[in-house]
């Protein structure tokens, strides 16, 4: 006989802890859940966020790891079945409400009858897509957001032609040039991926301009997740106007056309644009200035590389955003280096980037795989107290958005 007497068996015991964890992660959805008023704004994206997570971790708890290469596996399919739809504008052929036979949605296409099913059925097999009976086809609650035009569903086409494809040739890349970060704006994993290793990110997308307008549409998506107002008080700054008049108040550096000091200046009016700086590249910068925007002509437009000494000296707020993770520790120190020479002694210098925790977030990961494929990385808090340290400056300040990972990054001239 048996001496393990009354010992519950192993299997027992497994199941009654995966009842325990599924109980436990179920009750933190539906707890979550009671708060979810309004799907907008940041609380609703934290709370989904919550959710979403708790969701995943089911899944974990539930899945057996010898299935997960499967899993993997579908992901991938699916993806790719996503993208040539997209490609072929499939999705903006299939009624928003209704149906569409594959027959009819393959001659809309010019494509053959199999080849169109086929893709559809790997989305048909994840919910991605329905289908009606045996030969039609219809939009999810998802799909819909992949019609052409609408800039989410063109995150989703950035992401697989400027992040998947580099990830594909990873084993290549890394192969040719060693186990080491990629720290260039060339001869990196985007560049190397799309067959022009000698050319920047920018160089390579350039030379469409289709691919460059998606690039510029999809970046608009990401406020929700990367705000810009919201952590940081900018109204101090109001308050400090006393000094000389023709002294700026905010230099927007690497600013774009604006977007995030318009939302400074929305959020906080008493700031007058007058003594507001915006800097970038000459081309963009000429952009801005032909839109004369309402509201924005005021602002200072200054062509400006920020790789050389800043031609804008003591102003109050030195503001630069979603620029630091483009870049190597190497070039963010030249960056940086540059804004600490033009400081007066009372200028701040303001960083908006996202601030992974350690372990960091699926979010944060992502981000940063995406970027290493452009020789740039996101950071810990303490990899920027030691990025800005060696560049001439201080941390005083790390004021952190309450639903992401985004923060502002307040530093002194040391």
């Amino acid at each position: 006989m048996s001496s393990q007497g009354n010992d519950p068996p192993a299997l027992d015991v497994a199941a009654s802890e995966l009842v325990e964890s599924l109980n436990a992660l179920t009750n933190q959805i539906y707890e979550t859940s009671k708060d979810y008023k309004d799907p907008s704004g940041q609380q609703g994206l934290l709370l989904r966020q919550r959710m979403t997570n708790a969701a995943r971790q089911i899944i974990n708890v539930v899945r057996e790891p010898g299935e997960t290469p499967y899993e993997f596996s579908t992901h991938m399919a699916e993806m790719g079945a996503i993208r040539m739809f997209m490609k072929m504008k499939a999705f903006d052929k299939i009624p928003l409400e209704g149906s569409i036979s594959y027959e009819d949605l393959a001659a809309s296409l010019g494509a053959e009858v199999p080849l169109v099913t086929r893709m559809a059925w790997m989305m048909v097999a994840t919910g991605f897509l329905h289908q009606i009976g045996e030969d039609r086809v219809a939009h999810s609650r998802l799909s819909k957001l992949y019609v052409s035009g609408n800039a989410q569903g063109v995150f989703f086409q950035i992401m697989f032609d400027e992040a998947m494809v580099p990830w594909v040739q990873w084993p290549q890349f890394f192969t040719k040039y060693g186990l080491k970060e990629p720290k260039l704006g060339n001869h990196n994993p985007h560049s190397f991926a799309w067959g022009d290793p000698e050319k920047n990110f920018w160089e390579v997308i350039s030379k469409d301009s289709k691919r460059l307008v998606d690039f510029n549409q999809s970046m608009n998506t990401l406020d929700e997740v990367l705000p810009v107002t919201g952590m940081y008080d900018f109204s101090w700054i109001a308050k400090n106007t006393e000094g000389p008049e023709d002294r700026p108040l905010i230099v927007d550096v690497g600013g774009g056309k604006g977007q995030a000091l318009k939302r400074i200046m929305a959020a906080f009016p008493e700031i007058p644009a007058k003594r507001l700086v915006l800097q970038d590249r000459a081309p963009v910068i000429e952009e801005v200035i032909q839109a004369n925007e309402p509201g924005f002509e005021e602002v200072k437009k200054i062509p400006h590389d920020f790789f050389q000494p800043n031609p804008v000296k003591g102003a109050l707020v030195y503001y630069i955003r979603r620029c630091m993770h483009d870049w190597s520790d190497e070039n963010d120190r030249i960056i940086l280096s540059h804004l600490a020479d033009a400081m007066a002694p009372d200028s701040r210098v303001l960083i908006t980037e996202q601030v992974m925790p350690n372990p960091p977030t699926a979010l944060n990961a992502w981000t940063d795989l995406c970027m290493m494929n452009l020789g740039g990385k996101e950071r810990t808090e303490k990899m920027f107290d030691d990025l800005t340290a060696s560049a001439g400056l201080k941390m005083v300040g790390v004021h952190k958005s309450l639903a992401t990972d985004v923060a502002v990054i307040e530093c002194v001239k040391v």
